[in-house]
């Protein structure tokens, strides 16, 4: 078996890339320190990549190195080049210039009653990025105001960064003081301000969800599943572009595989707590004597006291009438499932992807085949004969 040998694989970081615009005006002197670590799997003989900046996390890149290449004196094989982002913080000394050159653009806003939304800190020289959130956020809160008839109050400054380090400069920006770990790596809030990591901070989801906590003062009042799970109602709501109902997929997923009584133990997962949200809003009054309950316990009111003014039942009887419910479900839906993907291919059509190759049916539906990738599909690569004929 040939033996590869890893040679200078990483050449340089280049710093100099990043700040090569100021190189005539200003003076930079940095280091970055990335620690390496080279792969090799037993099965495949495939070499593999992880890299952790000084501080930071390990990240293991997902694509194989080619190490077919021979090198030009043919005593090596030289692996293919790896690209490496390092997040650094660099002190840049700008001389005093009597003539500024450029105006600043001040950083967007949107003007809103009763608060204002929003000033926006980081990302400064990519103003598109600054400007996308705030029109994202502008989009939530029209839409938390007509749909539910809700407003934020007092200011709100949005802080978003390149990389994960760059949140833990915002937050020191807006402190004074740096943590020891963030609140989360995708989106956090304290205050008036609003965190948005590198993933999140163009994802709909985060936004609608941390306005809606700060619109609504979501805490730790009352039980958690009306706090997180209204949140979540109303963020998918704004994400889909139609309120989550119970026929919903993932709905039916964890009424067939969780214990409806996990809610009322305080162990339901976030869908089991969506579900007896989307439940109670069907069954008890819609979503304006909803939210308005979810603001009363927000607010610090008796939870039993709250449903039973606000729903007309105890929170012990809507605990009562919900497992009721999930129970008849879970029943339907085990005497409606297939005992295996040639059964539901009979009675289902595939759902999403490409036949033949990754579409599939929904867990639930055929609970004897295992779920390997975890997706809450299965049967994918299945091609039921009817299909092949609709081809």
């Amino acid at each position: 078996m040939k033996t590869a040998i890893v040679v200078a694989l990483i050449a340089a970081i280049a710093i100099g890339g990043a700040l090569g615009a100021f190189a005539a005006t200003r003076t930079v002197q940095t280091e970055a320190t990335v620690e390496v670590k080279v792969w090799q799997s037993v099965t495949t003989g495939n070499l593999y990549l992880s890299t952790r900046p000084d501080g930071g996390d390990w990240t293991t890149h997902s694509t194989p190195l080619d190490m077919s290449e021979l090198s030009d004196s043919g005593s090596f094989y030289e692996s293919s080049s790896v690209l490496v982002i390092v997040p650094i913080e660099a002190e840049i000394q700008v001389p005093a210039d009597p003539t500024p050159m450029a105006i600043s653009t001040p950083s967007p806003t949107l003007e809103t009653e009763p608060g204002t939304c929003c000033e926006v800190r980081g990302m400064s020289d990519f103003p598109p990025a600054q400007e996308a959130v705030v029109e994202e956020m502008q989009e939530v809160v029209r839409f938390g105001n007509r749909r539910y008839e809700l407003e934020h109050s007092g200011p709100i400054t949005i802080n978003i960064s390149h990389t994960v380090t760059g949140l833990f400069v915002r937050f020191r920006d807006a402190f004074g003081t740096r943590p020891e770990k963030l609140p989360s790596e995708c989106s956090f809030q304290r205050g008036e301000h609003i965190f948005f990591g590198p993933a999140c901070r163009s994802d709909e989801h985060a936004f609608a969800t941390e306005w809606f906590r700060r619109a609504t003062g979501s805490g730790g009042r009352g039980p958690a599943w009306v706090g997180q799970g209204t949140t979540d109602y109303f963020a998918s709501h704004y994400v889909d572009g139609e309120a989550p109902y119970l026929e919903h997929d993932r709905f039916l997923r964890v009424i067939f595989y969780q214990n409806p009584e996990d809610l009322r133990r305080s162990q339901a997962s976030g869908d089991l707590m969506t579900t007896a949200v989307a439940y109670a809003i069907r069954e008890h009054g819609g979503s304006r004597t909803w939210f308005d309950l979810h603001g009363a316990i927000m607010g610090g009111a008796d939870p039993g006291a709250a449903f039973q003014e606000a729903l007309g039942i105890s929170l012990l009887e809507f605990y009562d009438a919900f497992e009721r419910w999930a129970t008849r479900e879970n029943a339907d839906l085990h005497a409606d499932a297939f005992a295996s993907c040639a059964e539901a291919g009979q009675s289902l059509h595939l759902q999403g992807g490409t036949a033949g190759t990754d579409a599939g049916y929904p867990d639930f539906r055929v609970p004897s085949e295992v779920d390997e990738d975890g997706d809450g599909i299965v049967c994918e690569g299945f091609t039921p004969l009817g299909d092949i004929d609709r081809r």
